[in-house]
């Protein structure tokens, strides 16, 4: 019974044009409070409309059965009172005709009054003066009797009915010329027989239709009560559904608390537990950075006086199995100098999502320039062409993002470090900027190996490297552009840079669009 209410409701939704109606009954919202409670309500509210309806029908159906013997009752009455006036008319014009009861008459007077008082004297005594008993053996039609029955018909119509059996005086269901009628009998004191009725097809169908009319109210009322119920539940777990949206919404660095003013009482319990939850996990992630940092800066310091130390020892006369392992300690102390660099960067990109920072500018000209002037000495010892695109015309010159300059430099630097590093010499690297009304896209594409599809998610976690891959490095530089560009709301998408190329040099295309900064913002 639940699933074909489910699917009733889904239906209603899509007729309705209510597709929010339509899937919270669908197959993903087995769970939701609102069908639960919905589904309960229906399934009470279904069982007690089909008893009480079916109640009010049968009582509705007997009170009308009832009603339509009182009209026929009535109306037997009503001609009853008619016969008996008339005949006291009649036997008026007898006593008067030939002046023996004239004008001023006692006996006039007095059956003039008693005519009167046919048509006003309560029931009680017209019974029992102008009627027989039900148990009197007179009160009875015999078969074979014709008796003329009046009908409830608008025009008054009457029938001359012989009966085929004897009938006591009440109601009954008689066969009249092949239908069936409802009738009611009276017999008079004098013997005369009073009867009115009515077919027995309009008969129940008043009867259906006042029987209809009791159930109908519950029948009507049960889906308004529904739709009532469904309004009501889905206000009262509206704020529910919005802090749920505003969760749901947010990036995986912003604990600040949820806004709960206005929120029900129970809803805003939830909230503040949630908040509480919020705040200790920002205080761990805050301690956690601390960690990283401090350690960081503390590897730092020695990390430089071995670096110093080397660079003596690789100045004295050393032999030259000694000087090799010398140049490896150097090699090896860079790049841990270069880990604990990216690990700060890293950790201070994360800290500035956390805590949003004012509207900042970066220069698109100035911070590219930079970067390229710095590692423009490494490409050509690779003898690699790096170019850059985009910024010569007077709008290249003034484009500007909407971050801070050091992100910017930091993400543009670990771009096209990168594409050196993984790019065999001889190959090109290709910084192109294009401009758009809101957007500023960053391009930066080799012609190295590439990544495949497979491998493209994973490069941005922290540490993470491919397998096979010759280039040094610390696996944290796609995982700092990631950081930085969505704290700045930009998006980063890795493709091929030339996917008509021979596998293994189809060149790696990473594709920033980041919020352009208006003009003079952040200066």
């Amino acid at each position: 019974m639940r699933s074909a209410i489910s699917r009733l409701f889904s239906r209603l939704g899509a007729w309705l044009g209510a597709p929010r109606l339509a899937a919270l009954f669908g197959p993903a919202q087995q769970g939701s409070i609102i069908r639960r409670a919905l589904l309960g309500c229906t399934v009470t509210l279904v069982a007690f409309m089909v008893v009480t309806a079916l109640v009010s029908f049968l009582v509705g159906y007997e009170a009308a059965r009832e009603r339509q013997d009182r009209v026929l009752k009535e109306v037997v009455g009503i001609l009853s009172r008619d016969i008996v006036h008339q005949r006291y008319r009649d036997q008026i014009e007898q006593l008067t005709r030939g002046g023996f009861y004239g004008p001023g008459s006692t006996l006039g007077e007095s059956v003039e009054a008693s005519n009167a008082e046919v048509l006003t004297m309560d029931d009680s005594t017209f019974e029992d003066s102008f009627e027989l008993d039900d148990d009197n053996p007179s009160a009875v039609v015999n078969a074979g009797e014709t008796v003329l029955v009046r009908m409830l018909h608008k025009r008054g119509r009457a029938m001359s009915v012989t009966f085929s059996e004897s009938y006591w005086d009440g109601a009954h269901t008689v066969e009249i010329f092949g239908e069936k009628y409802r009738i009611f009998l009276r017999t008079l004191s004098d013997g005369t027989h009073v009867a009115a009725g009515q077919l027995l097809t309009e008969r129940n169908r008043a009867i259906l239709f006042g029987a209809l009319t009791s159930a109908a109210p519950i029948l009507v009322l049960a889906p308004v009560m529904l739709l009532v119920l469904l309004l009501v539940l889905w206000r009262a777990l509206r704020p529910l559904k919005n802090v749920a949206g505003e969760l749901e919404s947010r990036r995986a660095e912003d604990l600040k608390p949820i806004d709960g003013r206005g929120a029900p009482l129970e809803v805003r319990h939830l909230v503040e537990a949630v908040n509480g939850l919020l705040e200790r996990v920002s205080e761990l992630r805050r301690r956690e950075a601390r960690f990283v940092a401090d350690a960081a800066h503390e590897l730092r310091s020695p990390m430089t006086a071995l670096s110093l130390q080397v660079d003596r020892l690789s100045q004295m006369k050393l032999a030259p199995e000694v000087r090799e392992r010398v140049e490896d300690i150097k090699a090896a102390i860079a790049r841990t100098t270069n880990l604990v660099t990216q690990l700060l960067a890293l950790k201070r990109a994360q800290a500035q999502g956390e805590t949003p920072a004012a509207p900042a500018c970066a220069g698109c000209l100035k911070v590219i320039s930079s970067v390229a002037a710095d590692l423009y000495w490494a490409a050509e010892e690779r003898q690699q062409a790096l170019n850059v695109e985009g910024l010569e015309s007077a709008e290249g010159s003034q484009l500007a993002v909407a971050m801070p300059e050091s992100d910017f430099a930091a993400l543009v630097r670990n771009l096209v470090q990168n594409a050196v590093n993984y790019t065999p010499r001889g190959g090109s690297v290709q910084v192109c900027v294009r401009a758009g009304e809101t957007v500023v896209e960053l391009e930066v594409s080799d012609t190295g190996p590439g990544i495949a599809p497979a491998e493209r998610e994973r490069v941005f976690d922290p540490f993470y490297r491919i397998l096979g891959s010759e280039a040094q490095g610390t696996g944290l530089g796609l995982a700092i552009c990631k950081t930085v560009v969505e704290c700045a709301s930009g998006t980063i998408a890795l493709d091929w840079a030339h996917p008509e190329a021979p596998e293994g040099s189809r060149g790696l295309r990473v594709t920033v669009r980041l919020p352009r900064a208006q003009p003079g913002a952040g200066r």
